[in-house]
């Protein structure tokens, strides 16, 4: 990928990272993205870069440094997740169902593709080595924490075709404001979709189209 958030990268910026926690998204409007055939405004643009920064707060700050305090703070209580075709609600319950992975070396070292939009963001975690496994979250978000969550580790290999799915998507954003690339990584162009199989199961894919070929990611369950 041509861009990646990592470690070092969050530190620079720990600081405005630290101030989006505290403020969350007051005065932003609740209504997430902009009408479709619209640019997306200032208000929506500074809702997304508070939501994406918070996730790089969850990944490298709280999730790295079993920080469960900021981790509970960064969900909304009432928070949904969907892991692989696990389902919890409440925040303790998430919280419950990952010990098992809040392991010594499960560390995350850096987010790519990046993309944020409204209310929405989906980024693609890389854990460090030896694993080197990529996961991908869709989150909403409310007021500054998540209030759903979508997480898949199933990537396929590059050129399978993505399933069949089916009704309207759960979630579909894009990266559309170039300076969204200098303040929380998310490169222009790439676009991220949460789908569902006739049978329910999720599909995640991430594209963006640069010069003759797309980069193309796809998730299942």
């Amino acid at each position: 990928m041509n861009a990646s958030i990592g470690i070092v990268g969050v530190r620079r910026g720990i600081a405005a990272g630290a101030a989006a926690l505290v403020l969350g998204v007051a005065g932003c409007s609740s209504s997430g993205a902009a009408p479709a055939g619209t640019a997306p405004g200032p208000v929506a643009a500074d809702q997304a870069v508070v939501n994406a920064t918070n996730f790089h707060l969850l990944d490298f700050v709280a999730w790295n440094n079993r920080d469960v305090d900021m981790f509970r703070r960064l969900h909304t209580a009432d928070v949904k997740v969907e892991f692989a075709g696990a389902r919890t609600e409440g925040i303790d319950a998430h919280v419950h169902a990952l010990q098992p992975m809040w392991q010594p070396g499960s560390q995350l070292t850096n987010h790519a593709p990046v993309v944020a939009e409204g209310e929405w963001t989906c980024m693609v975690g890389t854990s460090a080595p030896p694993a080197n496994m990529k996961m991908v979250t869709v989150a909403r978000w409310r007021g500054g924490a998540i209030s759903e969550e979508y997480i898949l580790v199933k990537m396929l290999p590059p050129g399978t075709p993505k399933p069949a799915v089916s009704g309207s998507p759960v979630a579909s954003i894009t990266n559309r404001r170039p300076e969204m690339k200098a303040l929380v990584g998310a490169e222009p162009g790439w676009s991220c979709t949460l789908e569902r199989t006739a049978g329910g199961s999720m599909v995640i894919s991430l594209r963006t189209a640069g010069g003759a070929a797309a980069e193309q990611m796809i998730f299942t369950q």
